[in-house]
C-alpha cells in the first residue's frame, strides 16, 4: 500500500507559519521600542544627575554664597530647590520648570518655576519663616497680592497642615499656635489672598540645607532619583513585554488565516464537486458547511497564533522554532485523526509523522546545538531522532494506554536505530537538545487535533498557558472570559 500524502496539514501549518512570522515581527519591534526606550531613560537620568552635580558645586563654595555662615542657608535652599525640580522634570522627560534665568540675585524674585515667581523663606521655626514672609510681602506688594509665591521649609509647612486639619501643632503650645493663626489671619488680610495661593512647600527641611547637612541632603535626593528612574525603566520594560494583549493578536492573527483557509479549502472543494461560488450555485447546506469549516479553522488558527506567542516569549523558544513546533503538531494531530478515521496505519502514521516534524527538528537543531559539526551522512540520523522526540511528545497522553504504549514503542524503535548511528559527540548533542526541548514537554496531545469542538480547543489553550508559566488570573479559562477580551 502505497503511503498517503500527510493530506489536511497544510492549512493548519501555514497558520502556523504565520502566526510565527507576526511573533517574531511582534518581538522584534517590541525589542527595538524597548532598547529606544531604556536609551531615552537613560539620557534623562543623566540629564537629571547634571542638575544634582550643579547643585553640589554651588555648595562646594560657602566663600561665594550670600549671607554669614548662620544665614547661608537661605540662598542654598533656592538652589536645592531649583536643582532637585529640574532634576525630576528631566528624569520624567519633561521641560525644567524652574530657573534663575533673567532673575536679579538680591531682588524680590529669587527663582521662577513656570511663569510663577518665589520667593525662599527658610527660617529656623514657622513663626520666623512667616514673619520674613509677612516682611517681604510690606516691602513688595506688587508680588504678594499678585500671582508672587512663597516657598517655606517643608517641615513647616506640614504644620500647617496639620494646623488646619486639626487646630493645633504638635510640639508647640497652644499660645504659639494662637499668634501662628494670628500671623495667617493677617497675610491673608494684607495680600487678600489664601495660604494655600500665597504659600507653598520648599524641597527640603529647614535642618537639610545647613552648611554642615547640604552635602548628605542632596545626596539623599540623588539616591531618590536613581529609585526613581528604577521605577521608570521597569514600566519601559512592562510596557514592551510580552503581554496577554500581544497573545490576544497573535490568535487573532491565527484565527483570521485559519478561518480563511478552512472557509478557502471549503469552497474549492465545492467547486471540484461542480459548485461555482461566484456563479451563485452554491446551496444554503453549502453555505453551511463551508461557515462550519472556516469556524473551525479559525478556532484551531486561534489556538496555533496563541500557542505560537506562548512558546515563544514565556519560553524563550525563538518564534521560527515555536512556529514550526506547533505546525509540526498540528500535523501530527492530523494524521491522528486519519489513524482513527482508518485512512492509515500505525507504519504509515509514524513514518507521516516524523516527515512532518522535520521541518521542526531541522530548527530546532539550528536553534539547540549550537556550535555542534555534523557529518552529513549522519544528518539525517540526528534530525530523524529529533523529530522522534517531537512526535513523542504529541502523543504522549493524548490516546489510550494501549494505543498510545504501541506507537511510542515503534517511535522509540526507530529512534533507537537512528541514534545507533550516531557517534559520541552527536549523542551529546542529542541530550542537550532533550533537555532543552524538555521545557515544552507534554503540552499539545490532542490539543491540535481538528476534529475537537471549540471547548476542547479552550481546555487545550489553557493547558499550553498553564504550562508555558502564564500567571493564573491571565488565563482565559471560558468562552465568555474570550469574548470579554476581545471586547474589552
Amino acid at each position: 500500500m502505497d503511503s498517503p500524502e500527510p493530506t489536511g496539514t497544510t492549512g493548519p501549518r501555514t497558520t502556523a507559519r504565520l502566526a510565527a512570522l507576526w511573533t517574531a515581527l511582534d518581538e522584534h519591534l517590541r525589542g527595538k521600542a524597548l532598547a529606544s526606550g531604556l536609551q531615552a531613560r537613560h539620557g534623562a537620568f543623566r540629564a537629571a544627575l547634571e542638575e544634582v552635580v550643579a547643585v553640589r558645586e554651588f555648595v562646594s563654595t560657602p566663600e561665594h554664597i550670600l549671607g554669614s555662615d548662620r544665614t547661608k542657608s537661605g540662598e542654598i535652599a533656592e538652589h536645592v530647590h531649583v536643582a532637585i525640580q529640574r532634576a525630576k522634570d528631566l528624569l520624567h522627560q519633561r521641560r525644567p520648570t524652574a530657573t534663575f534665568d533673567g532673575v536679579s540675585r538680591t531682588g524680590p524674585v529669587d527663582f521662577i518655576v513656570g511663569e510663577t515667581e518665589i520667593q525662599s523663606k527658610y527660617y529656623r521655626g514657622l513663626r520666623e519663616s512667616l514673619g520674613g514672609v509677612s516682611y517681604h510681602a510690606g516691602k513688595h506688594e506688587d508680588f504678594a497680592t499678585g500671582t508672587g509665591c512663597y516657598i517655606i521649609p517643608n517641615d513647616q509647612y506640614e504644620q500647617l497642615r496639620e494646623l488646619r486639619e486639626t487646630g493645633t501643632i504638635e510640639g508647640l503650645s497652644a499660645r504659639i499656635v494662637r499668634r501662628i493663626e494670628r500671623q495667617l489671619e493677617s497675610l491673608r488680610e494684607d495680600t487678600e489672598r489664601s495660604v494655600e495661593e500665597l504659600l507653598a512647600p520648599g524641597e527640603a527641611r529647614y535642618d537639610e540645607v545647613q552648611l554642615d547637612r547640604v552635602r548628605e541632603t542632596i545626596d539623599g535626593r540623588k539616591k531618590g532619583l536613581a529609585r526613581e528612574n528604577a521605577r521608570l525603566k521597569s514600566e519601559v520594560r512592562d510596557e514592551y513585554r510580552a503581554s496577554l494583549a500581544g497573545a490576544g493578536k497573535a490568535a487573532a492573527v491565527g484565527a483570521g488565516a485559519g478561518g480563511g483557509l478552512g472557509l478557502a479549502a471549503a469552497l474549492w472543494s465545492k467547486y471540484l464537486e461542480g459548485k461555482n461560488v461566484f456563479r451563485g450555485q452554491l446551496t444554503a447546506e453549502d453555505w453551511k458547511e463551508a461557515g462550519v469549516s472556516a469556524l473551525a479553522g479559525a478556532g484551531a488558527g486561534a489556538v496555533s497564533g496563541f500557542s505560537v506567542y506562548a512558546l515563544t516569549n514565556a519560553t524563550r523558544l525563538g518564534a521560527p522554532f515555536a512556529g514550526s513546533l506547533v505546525s509540526a503538531l498540528t500535523g501530527v494531530g492530523t494524521l491522528l485523526g486519519q489513524r482513527e478515521a482508518g485512512e492509515i496505519d500505525d507504519v504509515e502514521f509514524v513514518d507521516l509523522a516524523l516527515l512532518v516534524s522535520a521541518e521542526s527538528a531541522l530548527t530546532c537543531v539550528a536553534a539547540v546545538a549550537g556550535q555542534t559539526v555534523i557529518p552529513v551522512p549522519l544528518l539525517g540520523a540526528f534530525v530523524g531522532s529529533v523529530a522522534g522526540r517531537l512526535v513523542e511528545s504529541a502523543l504522549r497522553g493524548g490516546l489510550g494506554e494501549d494505543a498510545e504504549a504501541a506507537l511510542l514503542e515503534r517511535l522509540r524503535a526507530y529512534e533507537a536505530e537512528a541514534i545507533g548511528a550516531l557517534d559520541d559527540s552527536l549523542r551529546a548533542a542529542v541530550r542537550e537538545i532533550d533537555a532543552s526541548f524538555g521545557r515544552v514537554e507534554n503540552l499539545m496531545g490532542a490539543a491540535f487535533d481538528e476534529t475537537v469542538n471549540t471547548q476542547m480547543r479552550l481546555a487545550a489553550s489553557i493547558s499550553i498557558a498553564e504550562s508555558t508559566g502564564v500567571p493564573a488570573e491571565r488565563i482565559l479559562r471560558s468562552a465568555g472570559d474570550v469574548d470579554t477580551f476581545m471586547e474589552g
